[in-house]
């Protein structure tokens, strides 16, 4: 759905073949077919940097850099967004609010509802309407703030799908909100701004298994990760937790340790 945007920014590896960007533009073409006023297109091809230990904090913070305006939306390419994210962008910049998201609704692309996805469907409905949002990878940045808030550290993040128990929690965008939180108001709007048709993190074994560890590294009660379990569906947060404390308890490993 069209949002009024000056210019909407595409980033790809900068390896990408002539064909594959014909490809999306043609694909761009055909959406904004019925919009005379739909917003450009832009493809920015980003180069491989050795100072970024995850290719992806780069190539968001790429596109940041080349927009050609200080707010700027943001969010991964399997989303489908509606005018609500709009609420995001008429805020950030103002009142000292560098940053600010907007809900998303997990569905996935195949249709095929497990257990776990009802719950979190379920989860997240209830918590929208009686307490609070919580910060999604849909959200409007403030470019001035972002730069200076954002230290180096960015450059040393991995990837949380394969960083360890450290990574597993704080992804790129996360530490950019972390950031902005030290001098700037950071929003998390209740309105719902896309349906996200990507494949959820949260079914992963392995990435449950690593937050269970981090909790134990975090002193986190069990009551806590009994908890945070419950309420995301992550079992396997349960098994980390034991398994990472046992190790401690044999001296493998001491509480603190990141890696």
């Amino acid at each position: 759905m069209k949002v009024g945007a000056d210019e909407v920014l595409l980033c790809i590896d900068d390896d990408s073949s002539d064909r594959f960007v014909s490809s999306l533009k043609s694909l761009y073409d055909e959406i904004k077919i019925g919009h005379n006023d739909a917003s450009p297109l832009k493809i920015v091809k980003v180069e491989k940097r050795g100072d970024y230990s995850f290719h992806q904090a780069w190539v968001r913070r790429k596109g940041f850099l080349e927009a050609k305006n200080d707010v700027i939306l943001t969010g991964d390419i399997d989303l489908h967004i509606n005018k609500c994210v709009l609420n995001a962008v008429d805020i950030v910049g103002k009142d000292g609010i560098g940053l600010a998201s907007v809900q998303k609704f997990p569905l996935q692309s195949n249709l095929k509802a497990s257990l776990s996805t009802i719950w979190r469907l379920v989860y997240q409905v209830f918590i929208r309407s009686t307490y609070f949002g919580v910060f999604t990878g849909l959200y409007a940045v403030y470019r001035p703030y972002w730069l200076e808030t954002e230290d180096d550290q960015i450059k040393s993040l991995q990837n949380v799908k394969y960083a360890g128990i450290k990574g597993s929690l704080l992804g790129e965008d996360t530490y950019l909100r972390d950031c902005m939180e030290r001098k700037y108001k950071c929003v998390y709007l209740r309105c719902v701004g896309a349906i996200d048709f990507g494949i959820a993190l949260h079914d992963n074994a392995s990435m449950q298994f690593a937050m269970g560890r981090f909790y134990f590294h975090q002193r986190k009660h069990l009551w806590q990760v009994l908890a945070a379990a419950f309420i995301y569906y992550h079992p396997d947060s349960i098994v980390g937790y034991f398994y990472e404390k046992e190790r401690a308890r044999k001296g493998l490993v001491k509480i603190g340790d990141v890696v």
